[in-house]
């Protein structure tokens, strides 16, 4: 989880400190009775492709146009349609029923620059026009997804594993600046030339929910909103502000229990199964800034889509946790830092990222897929539930060398958590 500095815009009561602790164990079996119908859910940060910060941290437009080429060039070297091959293994062998995806990145190129503004002054909008699309990480990952390698004739079914289809996206935080892609200002285009301005490159960002094919959870209706509590990251210090979008998409969901009675022979007929709905949110908090926004938007959610008396279950990278439980080694979270999960275990959902409390908790942030080994040593990317759920399985995924590409490339910066849930009857 990276900082390029603080903001104090929003500040807020602190949680009250009463539940910190999210319920170590899982619900007692009743004896007699058994739980409801299994589902399995994962969630997946799949790396924007860069660190933003030397662009967002500019002190004038010089240094974001320099920034900003430093940023095009780090997206070539970690080369996301390299890394969607063991993104979308890792999915299919995990198969999690839903999925919840974020950091989707859009890039686009305009060449040749004409400045990267818009008429009020601001970076580029996703309603403005954006040149011509670079590359789109979500149709990259849907396309490997259901691309399926057919088993020969003779030789038994299909290795290409299960499909997966788009249920639901939003477009988040959106930046365009002019970029200085071979870093030589003598090489410039459009009105920023002399400044090393070879094009406009254009980032929109996207969370997503993804649904396995033939999957027994049948889906209803979709929704999704921004957070009001947003960061500002001041690009050029009192000439350039970019406001950062966060929010959640969700989607309703059930499964059909197995159905009852004695059937035909019996001389009747079976009843229907009784069906379980649950609510499944993914969502990705604020990184940047000062922590109570993060902490405000987790309210935001809790009080907004989480609040229903349907079972609920909330994936995403809130980019928080606790330190005696989500951190390894040498690593300390910043002060504030936990806020916004202490607000989930303040609301009374479970986290759902490990079977049991006391078994080790499976890390799944943070480190560049360039380095190897790849190490975390800390989670921010969760799942959590309400009612609390039974944890049947969870492990990450993400940092398996096996699964590096010819390049030498991990998935992502992040790695996966999986979890398989038992709703509740």
């Amino acid at each position: 989880m990276g900082r390029f500095g603080r903001r104090p815009t929003i500040l807020l009561a602190a949680v009250a400190l009463v539940a910190l602790a999210i319920p170590a164990v899982a619900d007692a079996k009743k004896k007699g009775k058994k739980g409801g119908p299994k589902i399995t859910v994962e969630t997946r940060n799949g790396y924007l492709g860069a660190d933003l910060s030397p662009a967002l941290g500019a002190s004038g437009i010089g240094e974001a146009i320099k920034g900003a080429g430093e940023v095009w060039r780090e997206l070539q070297s970690t080369n996301f349609p390299d890394r969607v091959v063991p993104l979308a293994k890792e999915i299919k062998d995990a198969k999690p029923d839903l999925v919840g995806l974020q950091e989707m990145a859009t890039w686009y190129v305009q060449e040749p620059s004409d400045g990267g503004w818009t008429e009020s002054g601001g970076i580029g909008d996703p309603a403005s026009e954006a040149g011509q699309e670079y590359q789109n990480f979500l149709d990259l990952l849907l396309a490997e997804l259901n691309k399926g390698t057919k088993a020969r004739k003779g030789k038994g079914k299909s290795k290409g594993g299960p499909k997966y289809e788009l249920v639901v996206e939003q477009s988040e935080f959106s930046g365009e600046l002019p970029a200085d892609a071979d870093d030589d200002t003598n090489t410039g285009t459009g009105p920023l030339a002399s400044l090393g301005a070879d094009f406009d490159a254009q980032l929109i960002m996207h969370d997503a929910i993804l649904v396995k094919k033939g999957s027994k959870v049948k889906l209803g209706k979709t929704d999704m909103a921004h957070y009001e509590n947003r960061f500002v990251a001041e690009i050029i210090p009192g000439v350039v502000e970019a406001p950062v979008d966060r929010g959640w998409v969700s989607v309703e969901g059930k499964v059909t229990g197995p159905k009852k009675g004695k059937g035909k022979k019996a001389g009747a007929s079976k009843k229907k199964g009784k069906k379980f709905k649950f609510r499944f949110i993914n969502t990705h908090l604020e990184a940047f800034g000062d922590p109570t926004i993060r902490e405000a938007q987790a309210i935001e959610l809790i009080n907004g889509p989480a609040n229903t008396k349907k079972q609920v279950i909330v994936v995403g990278d809130i980019n928080s946790g606790l330190q005696n439980r989500h951190a390894i080694g040498s690593y300390q979270f910043q002060p504030g830092d936990p806020l916004a999960f202490e607000a989930f275990a303040a609301a009374g959902f479970k986290d759902n990222g490990v079977k049991k409390l006391s078994q080790p908790y499976p890390q799944t942030c943070c480190d560049d897929p360039r380095d190897h080994p790849l190490v975390f040593d800390h989670t921010v990317d969760h799942v959590l539930t309400k009612p609390g759920l039974k944890t049947k399985k969870a492990f990450a995924t993400g940092n398996d060398p096996a699964q590096r590409t010819p390049s030498g490339l991990y998935p992502s910066d992040h790695g996966g958590k999986v979890s398989k849930l038992q709703l509740k009857k």
